[in-house]
């Protein structure tokens, strides 16, 4: 419950910071992007060249992941090359770029920090439906997951989605020429950077605690029952 009401404060303080009108400059987002990456499935056992064990992380993750949790993130093998060169690091955003449903959009994103990687045990991965966007600080980070939230609750990638088939594409090239307002300079964005970064870690905190808690829950019931 603290979680949720902590990601809805975060998402209501940056609204705020967009509908106001005192902003008249304007950016991409791609200004913000250093590097793209495709993700990974690779495969389910070690089978010849796949044998890195890798952990993936799905769209259908994301929200778990988000709070501090595991989810129900798969292990697979992968190359080696992709191994060394697409791992997730601090300040990367994942964002589903194929999927989505008739009533749910592709777009869903996931903030990754080193206290997200650190609920992992192996190097740690986007799913083949994902594509990772690296920024270099933490700043263009949480503004870039911030607009991809933002524009993804207000259900505007329905308008940017592709494909005749079942599954749906993000046409995410264009999502990052969207025109948006330009608030970095301003003290209320510096307030909101500040508040994101403690309330994300806060949350990141308290799933790595309940964790803890879970498994000396299943120890003392395995013991003593």
């Amino acid at each position: 419950m603290l979680n949720t009401n902590l990601f809805n404060l975060m998402s209501i303080t940056f609204e705020n910071l967009y509908t106001s009108n005192r902003y008249n400059k304007k950016f991409t987002l791609n200004e913000l992007v250093s590097e793209t990456l495709t993700g990974e499935w690779g495969k389910e056992k070690i089978i010849d060249s796949f044998n890195k064990k890798a952990t993936i992380i799905r769209g259908a993750d994301f929200l778990d992941v988000s709070k501090g949790l595991k989810g129900n993130t798969p292990v697979r093998y992968l190359k080696a090359n992709a191994y060394d060169k697409k791992f997730l690091q601090a300040n990367d955003v994942l964002v589903e770029i194929s999927g989505g449903s008739p009533t749910q959009s592709t777009g869903r994103s996931l903030l990754i920090t080193t206290q997200v990687l650190a609920h992992f045990t192996t190097k740690t991965f986007g799913t083949n439906f994902t594509r990772n966007f690296r920024l270099k600080t933490s700043e263009d980070a949480i503004l870039f997951k911030s607009y991809i939230q933002f524009l993804y609750d207000k259900k505007l990638f329905f308008n940017y989605e592709n494909g005749t088939t079942g599954i749906k594409n993000l046409d995410y090239k264009s999502v990052l020429k969207i025109p948006l307002p330009d608030f970095r300079d301003t003290c209320d964005f510096q307030y909101y950077l500040k508040s994101y970064t403690k309330y994300y870690s806060l949350i990141q905190q308290l799933g790595l605690e309940n964790n803890k808690l879970l498994k000396i829950k299943n120890i003392l019931l395995q013991k003593y029952f």
